[in-house]
C-alpha cells in the first residue's frame, strides 16, 4: 500500500479496520508493506503558507493559495487549497493523520502483525528521527 495512504485513515478504529482487513487476506507468515510520512515535529510545528502561480493547459492563469496546519493532539495535518481561476474561487482539503513509531510498533501488534523491518525510506535506508517516510514491513502472525 503506497502513495502514504495510511495517513487516510483518521482514527484508531480506523487504523484497527484496515489492519484487520489486511490480515484477514493474508495467510499466517504473509507479509504486507506500506509507508506512511513520518512525524518530524520541527517541519509540523510550523504553519505553512505559500502562494503557487501556474499556467493551466487552455492558457488560463491559476493562482493557489496553500495552508498546512498541524494539530498536535490529533496528530492530523489539514492541507487547504484556494485555487483562483477565471474568476472563480475553488477550495480543496484534505486531511492526513501521522503515527509515530511507537505508535504504529503498537498498533501493529495489537492487530495481529509482527514488525519486520522498519525503513526509512523506499531504498532499504535506515529508519532514523529525520527519516521522511516509515516503511513498514510486516508479517501476518
Amino acid at each position: 500500500m503506497t502513495g502514504n495512504s495510511f495517513q487516510h485513515f483518521l482514527t484508531n478504529d480506523s487504523q484497527n479496520a484496515l489492519l484487520q482487513s489486511v490480515k484477514k487476506h493474508l495467510q499466517p507468515g504473509g507479509e504486507f508493506l506500506f509507508d506512511t510520512r513520518n512525524t518530524i515535529l520541527s517541519e509540523l510545528s510550523v504553519i505553512d503558507e505559500y502562494e503557487e502561480q501556474t499556467v493551466t493547459s487552455n492558457g488560463e492563469q491559476r493562482i493557489t493559495f496553500h495552508r498546512e496546519e498541524y494539530n498536535p493532539v490529533t496528530q492530523i495535518l489539514t492541507c487547504h487549497a484556494v485555487y483562483q481561476q477565471g474568476g472563480k474561487t475553488y477550495e480543496d482539503f484534505i486531511l492526513l493523520r501521522y503515527t509515530y513509531p511507537l505508535e504504529m510498533t503498537r498498533l501493529l501488534q495489537q492487530n495481529g502483525f509482527d514488525l519486520v523491518h522498519l525503513y526509512g525510506t523506499w531504498q532499504k535506508h535506515e529508519f532514523h528521527a529525520q527519516s521522511p517516510s516509515m516503511i513498514v514491513h510486516v508479517r501476518s502472525l
